[in-house]
């Protein structure tokens, strides 16, 4: 921990700690700021739950609410970047490589990137649906790319796109879009059909592309 991250991270403290009045700021909040500035330096950053705990000496489950806290109180919770980290890190896995059909396994140790995900499927009536281990989500490759799109700028004026695209049979793409005006009715036919591994993974890399402005 070099000499000006130690100075920022103190007159940090310090600035929030005077602000009510000596002595009014209460313990939790000053552990969640602390934390909140360990997580921005090299010798905690990047560091898994385990890690973290053993460094600072308190239960795992300790360290998910400290990460939970710490980001709703003191950062701006963007939920189109926690969700293409997500998927960006997905595509990034062997499992994406070696897919060949029925869900995808997501690791959420972040509880931030669990949350968003979660109110992702809540809001429309779909249900988490983790592995023995609590931090492994498996999901359908459908609802992932269900994610993608609502996050992709004009997704109404891009789906039929990247159907198309992704499909690669004019009569089968057109009968996936015929009668469905709504990208959820869209979406809709989608997890209805028999899609190839191959063309799943199309889907969720021409939507990732245009969710991150790569194009």
């Amino acid at each position: 921990m070099n000499n000006d991250k130690k100075a920022e991270a103190f007159d940090s403290l310090v600035e929030s700690y005077l602000a009510m009045g000596f002595g009014v700021l209460p313990k939790r909040e000053i552990d969640l700021l602390i934390f909140k500035n360990l997580m921005e330096m090299n010798d905690y950053k990047g560091k898994s739950n385990y890690e973290l705990a053993e460094l600072l000496r308190i239960p795992d489950s300790r360290i998910k609410t400290l990460k939970l806290n710490s980001a709703l109180r003191h950062k701006t919770v963007n939920s189109k970047n926690i969700l293409a980290n997500i998927v960006a890190r997905l595509i990034k896995s062997e499992q994406y490589a070696d897919f060949q059909g029925g869900k995808f396994e997501v690791s959420l140790e972040d509880p931030l990137e669990r949350r968003e995900l979660e109110n992702f499927l809540k809001k429309r009536g779909h249900h988490a649906e983790y592995m023995l281990n609590s931090e492994v989500l498996r999901i359908f490759p459908i609802r992932l790319f269900e994610v993608i799109m609502d996050n992709v700028e004009n997704a109404e004026g891009e789906i039929d796109m990247i159907i198309r695209t992704a499909i690669d049979n004019n009569a089968a793409a057109d009968d996936l879009l015929e009668g469905a005006e709504k990208i959820s009715q869209k979406i809709a036919k989608l997890r209805k059909a028999i899609l190839t591994p191959d063309t799943l993974k199309s889907l969720i890399g021409l939507g990732f592309t245009l969710m991150t402005g790569l194009v």
